[in-house]
């Protein structure tokens, strides 16, 4: 065993180098497969070093197979590559060997395995459009068993990796072949859905709680790729829409005794699918294809009614927010005190709710007044839900900041949702005059985006950023809000005017009170004189207290102020505190005089100008990636709108 061993190291280290071994291909599949069947013989017996050798045996054909798939690999080494496998899985039939390692308690040993088996699956899929009828008959058999072993978990992982490597590849007929291999599974994952989330659940309550969890992350991870490949290439089975009409069994998982990671895991699948991006995390890009899918516009209606009821019937009082952020579902006994809530869950949440809004709000439109959806209601159980684990949310006087609050430190995430919520304020517009009412329920347009071009410093550039990058849909929600500023310019002034009402009354806050002495009078007196000094710097005091997508300018001379102030509280007596206030108000004064008309209207249009100007110009040399007369229209449209 020690000779085999060391030629396998020999072996691996020739591999590695993408070398040719100096053995014939016949010696190579010989030695491979006598280190594979000592541990299958006899896996009871078995050492450490027999497991050792099997391990690294695993690895070397899953070396051998990336090989074979390689364009990059010189020609005599590439078809060596492609002799072995054929000859290991041909002839020496190493799938039957393989097949029961898959159940080994090892858990590495299994999971090297699986990733060989699966290595094979995809390369046979590929290149031939073969399934394994040993992997595919063993998977589907431990489907319809439903057992919550670590098989289970094997064969979901098995499936899931299959999935991606076909997406992922490079086939001929990727949409043919991804039909091909989902529908050998469809009655087995049928099957196997129903009993984990919808039957009764009393045989998982007699598994290892460990392997109920694994299984049921496992299984969000494969219903994931399965809403890829429907995204991606346009296959829709009845398995991959069993997620869409039967929403509620996974809501209901977040009053299940399942861990904490698996309840975030489900989470962020339904996040990723109302939002069109399920497989983000390993997808290459491409685009979508819903559009010849005839059902999918029904599926989402399906969801969004669910999530709706759901929500409806109290569902966000059982979601779980960790009072700190979690990592790869581990726990820890202490935690830096600057540390918030899982913003993670809250934004997944929070997205879930609003996008299925947006989707019931859309059907809703072509169906009549009879259809009305309250959005009012479920953004006010939605305020509730983050009021309660926000902490920063209790004492802003704006609600339109939960945006920035939840969102602010995920820029795709944060586009998402303002688009979304300038489609629910246009669906509740064309029902009444909703402007003045906007603000209370969190959702006016108008304040979201001037709050966001406050946490960008008013800074056009990282607007530009936006407007190029793929990575966000930044271009569909500007066009979007661009349109509704255009129609509707005094909303806009309103919404500006709250703002700086807004940040008027922070700052008063802020501001330590003068106490009554004959000289000064009653503290009221000076609010007043305060007041006005928030509308010029607005920007220092809504940036600091709002989180920023991107660090531009700073708030040094702010703090600066506030910390004189708070150092002469401390060592002064009340009466020198008294006059230090009054000369605080004089010096915020004499600032006023000077750039009053520096409001928040005024930043908004000039970010928007030189928007508009640093385009045109890239336009006019040929480097902007794509036409923007539309949006260069709007922005003009705009400019004539503020000049008038």
């Amino acid at each position: 065993m020690d000779d085999l061993n060391s030629d396998l190291q020999a072996l691996f280290t020739v591999f590695q180098a993408e070398d040719v071994p100096g053995v014939t291909s016949e010696e190579l599949v010989r030695k491979i497969s006598s280190a594979i069947s000592r541990l299958t013989e006899s896996p009871h017996s078995a050492g450490s070093k027999d497991a050792d050798s099997t391990c690294l045996c695993l690895t070397l054909i899953g070396k051998i197979i990336a090989g074979a798939f390689s364009e990059r690999l010189p020609q005599d080494v590439r078809m060596l590559y492609e002799d072995v496998t054929k000859r290991l899985f041909g002839p020496a039939d190493l799938m039957l060997e393989l097949v029961p390692l898959l159940n080994s308690q090892d858990r590495l040993l299994s999971h090297l395995t699986a990733k060989c088996v699966s290595s094979f699956v995809v390369y046979d899929l590929c290149t031939h459009g073969n399934i394994n009828h040993v992997w595919m008959s063993t998977c589907a058999e431990t489907f319809q068993r439903s057992v919550p072993d670590c098989m289970l978990d094997t064969c979901l992982w098995s499936l899931t990796e299959v999935i991606k490597g076909v997406l992922r590849g490079d086939c001929a007929n990727k949409q043919e072949t991804l039909q091909k291999l989902i529908a050998s599974f469809e009655t087995a994952l049928g099957s196997l859905y129903s009993k984990l989330l919808i039957q009764d659940k009393s045989e998982q309550t007699q598994a290892a709680k460990n392997d109920v969890d694994t299984i049921f992350s496992t299984f969000m991870d494969l219903l994931e790729a399965l809403a890829a490949v429907r995204l991606r290439s346009g296959v829709c089975s009845s398995v991959q829409r069993l997620m869409f009409l039967h929403t509620s069994a996974l809501l209901h998982l977040m009053d299940s005794r399942l861990k904490y990671f698996v309840k975030k895991r489900v989470l962020l699948l339904l996040k990723r699918t109302v939002v069109q991006r399920p497989g983000e995390d390993w997808t290459l890009g491409g685009q979508s294809v819903i559009q010849g899918d005839e059902l999918w516009a029904g599926d989402m209606l399906a969801l969004a009614d669910s999530v709706l009821q759901e929500v409806a019937a109290g569902w966000l009082r059982q979601v779980c927010v960790k009072p700190q952020p979690s990592f790869f579902g581990g726990n820890r006994e202490t935690f830096p005190a600057n540390e918030g809530k899982d913003m993670v869950v809250l934004r997944a949440t929070s997205l879930i709710l609003i996008k299925s809004l947006e989707t019931k709000t859309k059907h809703a439109g072509t169906e009549g007044a009879d259809h009305v959806v309250n959005v009012q209601q479920y953004m006010l159980e939605l305020l509730t839900f983050l009021q309660e684990h926000v902490g920063q949310f209790k004492g802003e006087t704006h609600r339109c900041s939960w945006i920035l609050l939840v969102f602010g430190e995920q820029d795709d995430d944060m586009m998402e949702s303002a688009k979304a919520l300038t489609t629910l304020y246009l669906y509740q517009r064309s029902l009444s005059s909703l402007a003045p009412e906007a603000c209370s329920w969190g959702f006016n347009p108008h304040c979201h985006f001037i709050l966001l071009l406050q946490s960008l410093s008013f800074d056009h550039t990282v607007l530009l950023d936006f407007l190029i990058s793929a990575e966000t849909c930044f271009l569909e929600y500007c066009v979007l809000y661009l349109k509704l500023l255009r129609d509707n310019w005094q909303d806009f002034c309103n919404s500006c005017s709250c703002i700086e009402d807004s940040v008027r009354v922070r700052t008063t806050q802020a501001l330590p009170s003068a106490p009554n002495t004959p000289s000064e009078g009653t503290s009221g007196t000076s609010h007043p004189q305060i007041a006005p000094q928030s509308r010029t710097s607005e920007k220092d005091s809504t940036v600091c207290s709002l989180p920023r997508l991107v660090d531009y300018g700073s708030s040094e001379e702010s703090e600066e102020e506030v910390g004189s102030v708070s150092d002469l509280q401390t060592k002064r007596s009340d009466e020198e505190l008294a006059d230090t206030c009054s000369r605080t108000v004089v010096d915020l004064e004499e600032k006023v005089k000077i750039d009053f008309s520096n409001s928040v209207a005024s930043k908004v249009m000039m970010c928007l100008t030189e928007l508009r100007t640093v385009i045109t110009k890239l336009h006019s040399r040929g480097l902007f990636p794509y036409n923007p007369t539309s949006l260069l229209k709007l922005l003009m449209a705009i400019e004539a709108k503020c000049h008038s």
